[in-house]
């Protein structure tokens, strides 16, 4: 044992407020994009100096912020504008989007506010000027039959009405305003509606879980799911074509968190062809990260570096005087960067739940794992003995 106590975890670091006081609702880790933008989600999303101090800048997250503020910045050698995120459910594809949502909706904020520092620094000179218009649509957006009635009087029928409509109002809107009330793909216009829209951000989130829905309405021969699946390649040409403009879509790792059943897998398959031919995929949290995600928005202060040195060293001391009793890595020098880097918790039980539970469909990765670890920290918190 170490020559003086080690401190207790809570005697240490300490975690953020609403889990501290026991108010935390875990449907704060359910990031909705859709109601960011209506303004309707948790105050930590919403809220942009609150957002990025609880988000820790992982290389995929800061890779999508580079790329994007390139393009959002008419930067001529911009490379990848249309950007697909694919991973299973909960791995970090919607927080992303709202990482997104921010650089675009509040880069003054983020110019000027301290708990923005690390995207500034991140940026360099990619920080956008201005963005004109940001249009969101996910699977909460717009009712597949029964559309979406609008602030501005307009009864919005599909996503192409719905980005129109976001980017320039009614003005731009009637340009498609046939197409979107007869649920029909418009042919080619999209081009000059992103030229007056630019520079200007797209997210789409949970496209296939429309789809889905979109598949039980007809279109003449066809479906609303069909027309949504066509003007998906429609968009990322006319993308392509504009300066200063990026699409940035999320897809499911799997048909089994869209439907399980074979139209949901073969609107994945559609749609991963149609994103695919001109995206470039991003993954946003790597295995080794998940320890300074979970860390970054769980607690408030980590404390002194030094104590958890020493609980480190504790721990990797007594492993290797019993290292026939455990596995053959905890004995191991390179073992106690492990516990450091994942300190209050063991690394042991972050890789358990992140890498084995998150193979299981109905687990949902990082939100999952948060969410539980949460529910622990809270409840060791108030008994804090």
């Amino acid at each position: 044992m170490p020559s003086s106590p080690l401190k207790p975890w809570f005697a240490i670091a300490t975690p953020h407020e609403d889990i501290r006081e026991g108010r935390l609702s875990e449907a704060v880790f359910a990031a909705n994009l859709w109601a960011v933008r209506q303004e309707t989600a948790p105050e930590v999303y919403r809220d942009t100096a609150g957002f990025f101090s609880k988000t820790y800048l992982t290389t995929g997250l800061t890779g999508v912020l580079k790329k994007a503020g390139r393009a959002l910045s008419s930067d001529a050698d911009a490379g990848d504008r249309i950007l697909n995120l694919q991973t299973s459910f909960g791995g970090g594809k919607t927080h992303v989007l709202i990482a997104l949502w921010h650089l675009a909706k509040h880069t003054d904020k983020i110019r000027r506010l301290s708990a923005c520092a690390a995207v500034r620094e991140a940026l360099g000179d990619h920080l956008p000027q201005r963005v004109k218009a940001v249009a969101v649509f996910t699977n909460q957006t717009c009712d597949a039959t029964q559309g979406r009635q609008t602030p501005e009087g307009v009864r919005t029928r599909t996503l192409w009405g719905e980005l129109a409509l976001q980017l320039g109002g009614v003005e731009l809107y009637k340009k498609i305003e046939a197409n979107d009330q007869a649920r029909t793909v418009p042919q080619g216009l999209f081009v000059d509606i992103l030229g007056q829209a630019a520079p200007c951000l797209i997210l789409l989130d949970e496209l296939a879980d429309y789809c889905v829905g979109a598949s039980g309405v007809p279109v003449g021969d066809t479906t609303l799911a069909d027309q949504t699946i066509s003007f998906a390649q429609q968009l990322t040409e006319a993308v392509q074509q504009v300066k200063g403009v990026a699409l940035i879509a999320t897809l499911p790792a799997s048909h089994l968190e869209v439907a399980s059943s074979e139209k949901g897998q073969e609107i994945l398959d559609r749609l991963e062809k149609r994103f695919g031919r001109m995206s470039a995929d991003v993954k946003p949290v790597a295995d080794d990260e998940i320890y300074e995600v979970v860390r970054r928005r769980l607690f408030e202060t980590l404390g002194d570096p030094e104590a958890h040195e020493k609980v480190a060293d504790a721990y990797v001391k007594m492993y290797q005087q019993h290292k026939n009793e455990v596995p053959p890595e905890a004995a191991r020098d390179t073992y106690k960067e492990r516990i450091v880097a994942a300190y209050p918790f063991h690394p042991t039980l972050i890789d358990g739940l992140y890498l084995r539970w998150g193979s299981h469909s109905d687990f949902q990765r990082t939100r999952g794992v948060l969410r539980l670890l949460a529910s622990i920290v809270g409840d060791l918190w108030q008994r804090r003995n």
